[in-house]
């Protein structure tokens, strides 16, 4: 079992010191209703097709980002803030006639170098909406068809958030222990992260989860976290990690669930020599180990993501 000597080796050291980790700010001032969000360090994203990928799922995130990169004249090389999309469930869950309404998406430009040079290129760029009633946090119209009005506006933190004004309006943030916990197991240097908050989806929205996840994932699982660190040559392997947080019960029932989302990848050629490293605590789980290029890709469509361009 390719689990079962560092396993065992982490639950004899429960009492040890766990890893220790600042939660990233994307994730402490994700909205209170985000179900799921992938974050990617802002310049390497704009190099990846694979953002597009992701966007093409959303065409008017996609369109309004454009938008907002290009009449700002926002020029993201050497940047090394982050651009992060979050998915929201809509308001009501669903539609009178009962069908399933998409999913809203806000978009976060955050931990900038110039956060105020960056609100006076989109305040110089597009208009302001007089309709705001917050004179402290301004909004900034980038784009209008109908029934949307996408707007811009900036936090007392100098992070821009993009999106549809009625969800602008939602933004609360609600700071998940959960998700905290999981997403603090994750490296904060890692290019592309996200996370998935089942228990959010299934409870508060009465929604399905997605894709493989809705298979075997242990009920009681709050939050997902995973992150992936690119390898510096073309050939080399990619640091993966995947962290779970939930009930001590669904904990102790997640490692078979692990094993069979590295196994799904480790099926492919090119399996690591080395073995994963688990840490496990009573409230959260974590896998972390090194994996090709097309192994990562096997590990996103187990998380309903598109591929990761990585190099």
């Amino acid at each position: 079992m390719i689990f079962a000597r560092p396993l065992l080796l982490c639950l004899a050291l429960l009492g040890c010191e766990a890893r220790r980790a600042q939660v990233p700010d994307w994730v402490d001032s994700a909205p209170g209703a985000a179900v799921m969000a992938v974050s990617f360090q802002a310049e390497w994203a704009m190099q990846q097709p694979r953002l597009r990928t992701l966007l093409e799922r959303f065409p008017l995130a996609g369109r309004s980002l454009d938008r907002l990169l290009t009449r700002a004249g926002i020029n993201l090389r050497g940047e090394t803030g982050r651009l992060t999309v979050y998915l929201l469930n809509p308001e009501p869950p669903s539609s009178p006639r009962g069908v399933p309404l998409p999913p809203s998406f806000l978009i976060q430009l955050g931990g900038f170098r110039d956060p105020g040079g960056l609100q006076v290129a989109i305040a110089d760029a597009f208009p302001a909406d007089p309709a705001a009633e917050d004179r402290d946090h301004p909004l900034f119209a980038v784009l209008d068809l109908a029934p949307h009005r996408i707007r811009a506006q900036v936090d007392g933190a100098g992070r821009v958030w993009l999106g549809d004004l009625d969800v602008l309006a939602r933004r609360s943030e609600g700071r998940s222990q959960a998700l905290a916990g999981a997403a603090a197991w994750i490296s904060p240097g890692a290019a592309v992260q996200g996370f998935i908050r089942p228990a959010l989806l299934l409870d508060d929205f009465k929604a399905e989860l997605p894709g493989d996840l809705a298979r075997n994932l242990p009920r009681g699982i709050e939050s997902l976290a995973w992150g992936v660190v690119p390898g510096r040559a073309r050939d080399a392997l990619n640091g993966f990690e995947l962290s779970l947080a939930g009930n001590d019960q669904a904990i102790q029932h997640a490692q078979p669930w692990l094993q069979r989302f590295l196994g799904a990848a480790n099926a492919l050629p090119g399996v690591p020599a080395q073995a994963p490293e688990i840490l496990q605590e009573t409230a959260r789980i974590s896998l972390r180990c090194q994996l090709s290029q097309e192994q990562v890709d096997v590990a996103m469509a187990r998380l309903d993501l598109p591929p990761m361009g990585l190099r």
